[in-house]
């Protein structure tokens, strides 16, 4: 295989010490290089839920939990491979391999121990830890629709601040006109 040419930024990429942001095409090794910085994440942690990874969408966190648990497979049971980039993710996965051996993880049997979550469920994981704190009563769910919530957030807030009477109305009318806040916030009051 030829050298890659951000092979630097990839390494960066990978200290535990630092944290990042990895933007770039489709087909350019994004899911890879997060799948190793997740594995060198794990090989230093005292248990694996302290590695939290966030997604935008479920398809991608259910693709990055699947890329992690099979190297974590792939690590147990098949040599070294030849290739230089795979060799590098083998090398990460036996490091957490040796982590979870070490300290009782039985990550191969458990891939429900890696936290790779939609930041949508890290928030609603974070709000059922804690629901009282959080101003919920009961069973934190992410809304599909989530406009009236929006709009009622709005609402509060100007309740909050001690908006006038008039800039209430005008809010409401706003929201009647458009479906859309931004418009609403660009207005001067």
């Amino acid at each position: 295989m030829s050298q890659i040419a951000d092979r630097a930024e990839r390494e960066r990429a990978l200290d535990p010490a630092a944290s990042f942001i990895v933007q770039a095409p489709a087909g350019s090794g994004k899911t890879e290089l997060l799948t190793q910085r997740v594995l060198r994440l794990l090989a230093g942690v005292d248990e694996p839920e302290e590695v939290v990874a966030i997604t935008f969408t479920r398809k991608a966190a259910a693709e990055m939990r699947h890329r992690v648990f099979a190297a974590v497979q792939q690590a147990q049971s098949q040599g070294e491979p030849a290739d230089e980039h795979r060799k590098q993710t083998w090398r990460l996965a036996r490091a957490a391999l040796a982590r979870s051996q070490e300290r009782g993880w039985g990550l191969q049997d458990n891939p429900q121990r890696l936290r790779i979550l939609t930041i949508d469920a890290l928030c609603a994981q974070i709000t059922q830890q804690a629901p009282l704190t959080a101003g919920f009563g009961g069973r934190v769910q992410v809304a599909e629709q989530p406009q009236l919530a929006y709009r009622e957030a709005a609402r509060a807030t100007i309740e909050l601040i001690g908006a006038t009477r008039s800039a209430r109305r005008r809010w409401r009318a706003c929201w009647r006109i458009s479906t859309t806040a931004p418009r609403c916030w660009n207005r001067s009051w």
